[in-house]
């Protein structure tokens, strides 16, 4: 039985989700993110997945949650003109995440023309560093995707899949996390990459496609079925769940047995409305935590534990 763990999209606050999520399910329900045959991660996800790779504890992930301050955005612009500037390399990087097609297919911009008006309104604070700090720059032995979008040939790559360019893991990650028009892309050879969340905000297909018998996905951008979670929220994160619930329908198909792992009420109340504050983080791993919890104690994941528990 091939086990598969895909870890989506969510900003600074998925990041603290997933924490929560996975520390529950291995102290809780023995199930090791780490023993997945296949990790697939995604923006946030793509972090996570990085360290789990690497030899990172949920323990120490838990641990790592109360630094995520140290890289929250920070304002690249400096002054209304340099904001001007950015303003338009920004749009052109949206708009080309938004209508992902080959590089030919657009008007050829020039170098000049790229350096005047540089892409991305924020930087990433220490993350760069401390990514480079934590990670190895060698790419893992066990299977890891670590998904994003090059915006030159308009299509998904899958860094780590063994036709992607070979990058450090934090190059990797950085990618991945790369929202367009929010952060500036990243250049690996002639690829300018973004965040993977562009093209799916799981990218949950992978994990089927790589042959997995059952594929745990953490969403942290969708929200758990049922009436539970307040209106508002439910209205907010209506187009990623739909666009979830799609992918595993997909992956269903294909054979795989998914099981879904999506914020119901509670955590949607700690996750609130910015996915990218640095601020109550350790209440979303709580939160996520008890949660994930809660459903294993109440038998809804017997199967699935029964299943890839070590």
């Amino acid at each position: 039985m091939s086990f598969g763990l895909v870890l989506g999209a969510g900003g600074l606050v998925g990041i603290a989700h997933h924490v929560g999520v996975l520390r529950a399910l291995e102290r809780e329900g023995g199930v090791i993110a780490d023993k997945a045959d296949l990790i697939v991660g995604t923006s946030a996800g793509s972090a996570i997945a990085a360290y789990v790779r690497s030899g990172w504890s949920t323990d120490d992930l838990y641990r790592r949650v109360r630094d995520l301050p140290v890289v929250a955005p920070v304002s690249s612009t400096n002054g209304s003109v340099d904001l001007a500037r950015r303003l338009v390399g920004s749009a052109y990087v949206v708009a080309r995440s938004a209508l992902p097609s080959p590089a030919i297919l657009w008007p050829k911009i020039p170098p000049a023309m790229r350096r005047a008006f540089p892409a991305g309104l924020v930087s990433s604070g220490s993350a760069p560093q401390l990514l480079k700090m934590d990670l190895p720059a060698g790419w893992p032995a066990r299977p890891l995707y670590i998904c994003a979008l090059d915006l030159v040939e308009g299509r998904r790559m899958v860094l780590g899949d063994g036709v992607a360019p070979e990058v450090d893991l934090a190059v990797a990650v950085q990618a991945s996390c790369a929202i367009p028009g929010f952060y500036p892309p990243v250049r690996v050879g002639n690829h300018v990459l973004v965040d993977g969340g562009a093209y799916s905000l799981t990218n949950l297909d992978l994990a089927a496609n790589f042959g997995c018998d059952v594929v745990v996905c953490v969403a942290p951008m969708a929200h758990a079925p049922g009436n539970s979670s307040p209106p508002h929220f439910r209205v907010m994160r209506m187009l990623p769940s739909m666009a979830l619930r799609r992918e595993a329908v997909g992956a269903r198909r294909r054979g795989a047995r998914v099981v879904l792992l999506a914020p119901g009420a509670a955590e949607l109340r700690a996750h609130g409305y910015n996915p990218m504050r640095a601020n109550g983080l350790e209440s979303v791993t709580d939160a996520a935590y008890e949660a994930t919890a809660r459903a294993i104690d109440r038998g809804e994941l017997a199967d699935l534990i029964g299943e890839v528990a070590a």
